[in-house]
């Protein structure tokens, strides 16, 4: 379970013996490097934000490689110690899409997607529209017996046949989360399967798609899967351009800024106001996701991150509280200057 009386003002002032894995490290950095070690984590239990800063003189003499690593692994210490009272399933993932560095807990755990997978769909989408085989302009007809179970506020879209063109179905699925638009853009691509081969062209092999929205509310044992690395290293590749040209990705990130599936309470909860945070979000039976790109203050890059939870018996306003306090750890640790001097 989650341990919602974990508050980092309960044990600050403690000291505690400095953890294993910080004595592990003794063997892969110099002492002006450990010396960081210790200003960045500080071997205590405290982690709020006015843990002791280095020296200016122990951050000069300490390479940016080095500095990089310490950082990785005290954010990946984070990660660690944000999860522990998650009882049941998490993946945690972030990305600094500038340098590559990246940070993870358990990234590699394949967890159930729900509505998250509605964004390897629309990249899929979107290369089908580059590749001429597919336009956004092209009208789809939408009955009553198309609908697939959702939000009554999604379903009642369709009470009537309609037309809807290729980039509304787009809008619907990702900014409204809509099951139905989904499944309609699915059958223009030729079913799930074609999603799941395209992330496997990509690299991305454990991204597994094989359920349009309808299939899986009649086999909800039956999810699509994926991994919060191959997710965060995904939303990396879009953010650099080597997944969509221009005006697809202009298309693509406005719909995910736009998006308030989660209301405000995932990923963009904890971060500063006027953050900008393009998002996904994915949200079943003991299951809350979230997958976004965060673009950092003063040009220091862009995060791409994903946090995938299930099988976790608080209620989702705890899981989501999580899910921002993971994301604000890799935001203030990007941001610190001592993190960013690699890029």
């Amino acid at each position: 379970m989650i341990n919602n009386a974990h508050n980092d003002n309960n044990t600050a002032g403690k000291k505690r013996p400095c953890s294993s894995w910080f004595e592990k490290l003794q063997a892969r950095f110099s002492v002006p490097g450990l010396l960081l070690v210790a200003a960045l984590i500080g071997c205590s239990s405290s982690q709020n934000a006015t843990a002791s800063k280095p020296s200016p003189a122990s951050v000069v003499n300490v390479p940016a490689a080095e500095r990089s690593k310490i950082a990785d692994a005290a954010l990946t210490q984070r990660f660690k110690s944000l999860c522990a009272g998650v009882d049941g399933e998490i993946g945690v993932a972030v990305v600094h899409v500038e340098s590559d560095r990246m940070s993870d807990f358990q990234g590699l755990k394949q967890l159930p997607l729900y509505s998250v997978y509605k964004l390897p769909l629309a990249i899929t989408v979107l290369q089908e529209v580059e590749k001429k085989n597919l336009s956004l302009e092209k009208k789809v007809r939408v009955t009553p017996d198309d609908v697939a179970p959702g939000s009554q506020f999604n379903m009642d879209l369709w009470r009537r046949p309609v037309e809807k063109t290729v980039a509304e179905l787009l809008e619907f699925s990702i900014v409204r989360s809509d099951n139905t638009s989904s499944d309609k853009l699915l059958q223009q691509i030729n079913g799930p399967a074609t999603v799941s081969e395209r992330m496997r062209a990509l690299g991305f092999s454990n991204i597994d798609i094989k359920y349009s929205s309808r299939e899986f509310a009649s086999h909800r044992d039956k999810p699509n899967l994926g991994t919060a690395s191959d997710l965060a290293r995904l939303l990396a590749k879009l953010q650099k351009g080597e997944l969509l040209q221009q005006p697809q990705f202009s298309l693509l990130f406005g719909f995910m800024e736009r998006a308030r599936t989660g209301g405000e309470r995932r990923l963009r909860a904890n971060l500063p106001a006027g953050t900008q945070v393009a998002e996904k979000t994915g949200t079943g039976d003991s299951t809350t996701n979230d997958v976004g790109l965060i673009t950092l203050p003063e040009g220091k890059g862009h995060l791409a991150m994903a946090v995938l939870i299930t099988g976790s018996k608080p209620p989702v306003e705890a899981q989501e509280k999580l899910i921002a306090e993971l994301a604000r750890a890799a935001y203030d640790s990007y941001v610190s200057s001592a993190a960013t001097n690699s890029h």
